[in-house]
């Protein structure tokens, strides 16, 4: 698959692999739950269709965890919902890979509550099987 050309900038300028780029991660709460927009496929699942606002949450979820290479992450931040609906429970330096990391063995700061179980079934089951060599 080839590389986006944000991806290709970003390698380029900073001299390494896009998940070794400094940024932002941030970790959302949303309560009550809410279906977000300009999500990854981790969230979505791979079958999902992007809308005019990106990719859809697969459902109401309660947790985010983002990167953002932008200068102000909550530029970002805000593209996924309602502002009103919103807690940023964490922002802290970091790369994709620390992204991911949060993503599958983080807790939200806020609620204790496991982030992993926001990330849709399909995603979860495509990591099982290639844990798995399936």
């Amino acid at each position: 698959m080839e590389k986006p050309e944000w991806v290709l900038a970003l390698e380029a300028r900073y001299g390494v692999p896009i998940e070794d780029v400094p940024g932002t991660v941030y970790i959302l709460h949303y309560d009550p739950p809410q279906v977000l927009r300009s999500v990854s496929r981790d969230y979505s699942g791979q079958l999902a269709e992007a809308g005019p606002h990106g990719l859809e949450s697969d459902g109401p979820i309660s947790h985010y965890v983002g990167w953002s290479q932008q200068p102000n992450p909550r530029r970002r931040i805000y593209k996924h919902g309602p502002i009103s609906q919103v807690d940023i429970a964490a922002l802290k330096p970091g790369t994709m890979r620390d992204e991911q990391r949060e993503k599958l063995t983080g807790t939200c700061p806020k609620c204790g509550a496991a982030l992993r179980d926001s990330l849709s079934a399909e995603y979860l089951e495509h990591l099982d099987r290639a844990k798995h060599g399936a």
